[in-house]
Order: C-alpha cells, then sequence, then structure tokens
C-alpha cells in the first residue's frame, strides 16, 4: 500500500522548507555584512598605524603596514 502524503502535508512540508531557505539566506546576509563591517575596521585601523609611522619617520614599520594594508584591501 502506497503512503501519499496529503496536500495540507505537502504544503506544510513546502513551507517549512522555503523558511529554512530564507533563514540560511537571512544568516549568510549577516555574516557578510558584519564580515564587511570588521574588514573596513581593520583597514581603518591599519590606516592609522600606518599615519602614526609616517609621522615617526619608521621606514620599516611603514612598508610592513603598508603590506598588511595591501594585504586586507585584496580580501
Amino acid at each position: 500500500m502506497e503512503n501519499k502524503k496529503s496536500y495540507q502535508e505537502l504544503l506544510k512540508e513546502y513551507t517549512m522548507t522555503q523558511w529554512k531557505k530564507e533563514q540560511c539566506m537571512t544568516e549568510l546576509q549577516i555574516d557578510l555584512f558584519l564580515n564587511k563591517i570588521v574588514l573596513d575596521w581593520q583597514i581603518e585601523c591599519k590606516r592609522k598605524q600606518i599615519d602614526l609611522t609616517l609621522d615617526a619617520k619608521d621606514e620599516i614599520a611603514f612598508y610592513s603596514l603598508t603590506n598588511e594594508l595591501k594585504l586586507l584591501l585584496t580580501t
């Protein structure tokens, strides 16, 4: 004997699947947004550090920090 699901059961399954997909997309969007905020903050901090090294005329630190900034900007 076949076990056929009713229209109501199928609709409930579909609704739950759609809800889970939407929840997953929302979580992904939130994750991307937070990662962008953190990256922007890291870039800003690195730029401030570079400014300080320029004021201090610290050439080695300047080159090191600019390389780190380049890495942040390429991510």
